[in-house]
């Protein structure tokens, strides 16, 4: 009935957030982001792929312009500025579409992915004497991309008033299940099995044992006999196979 997301997350591959999106979308029930710290970069785009996004106390969101990062994983990789711009194109395309969906705001959206895209919203105000004021508020600078905390993300704009970005600051799940009418609902955490976890494992090693699993029976054949380089280069290759077949991505 309920799908709720506790995020926590400094972002991650595109791929795999498209892939998220992609099951988010299939979902028949209600979908529901709890940032539950910070959602930085794809958890953006993910949380703006459920229909409600709900932040802890303290929480931030935004920073989601895309990178590249160096071939070892450790810093990010200058791109030439027609593929930069190719990049956040898709990207943006992909989570208008999710927004759109949902009733989120897409300049909100953008002006996390583009620092170019600039935000101004209205918001009106009563004065003593009953006259109502109306001030624009610059959301996000051009140069700059939008990060919102947890109070600018709930902050109501327009006529009618309507949040920027977050339905609301609730202090835990259990509160916001409470809020949204769940509060006597069977909950079932979903986490990973012990095989999905020793499959994630084998995967994340799956280069080293391939070179093992090479080395170990090229230095057997150039040897006589059978011995410990083949026992090495053959249990390496079992497990190498083995984790993809764990984690259910080979039969």
């Amino acid at each position: 009935d309920l799908l709720v997301l506790d995020m926590k997350t400094d972002g991650g591959r595109v791929d795999a957030t498209e892939q998220i999106i992609e099951i988010l979308n299939k979902f028949p029930g209600r979908t529901v982001t709890y940032v539950n710290n910070r959602a930085f970069s794809a958890g953006a785009f993910i949380a703006v792929a459920t229909q409600q996004i709900f932040m802890a106390p303290q929480s931030v969101i935004g920073a989601a312009t895309p990178v590249l990062l160096t071939p070892t994983g450790d810093g990010i990789q200058s791109v030439p500025e027609a593929f930069e711009a190719k990049m956040k194109s898709a990207i943006s395309a992909l989570v208008r579409t999710a927004a759109e969906k949902n009733g989120h705001d897409i300049d909100v959206i953008e002006a996390m992915i583009d620092r170019d895209c600039e935000v101004k919203r209205i918001s009106y105000i009563t004065q003593p004497d009953g006259t109502v004021l109306a001030v624009t508020n610059v959301i996000s600078e051009k140069g700059r991309l939008l990060t919102l905390t947890d109070r600018e993300a709930a902050r109501e704009y327009g006529n009618p008033p309507k949040p920027l970005l977050s339905a609301g600051t609730v202090e835990s799940l259990e509160v916001l299940l409470s809020r949204l009418g769940f509060a006597d609902a069977q909950v079932h955490y979903i986490k990973p099995t012990g095989a999905e976890q020793l499959g994630s494992w084998l995967t994340a090693i799956a280069p080293l044992l391939l070179i093992i699993g090479v080395v170990g029976l090229y230095i057997e054949m150039k040897t006589p006999g059978f011995g410990l380089p083949g026992i090495i280069g053959i249990t390496a290759f079992v497990l190498y196979f083995l984790g993809g077949y764990v984690a259910g991505l080979s039969g």
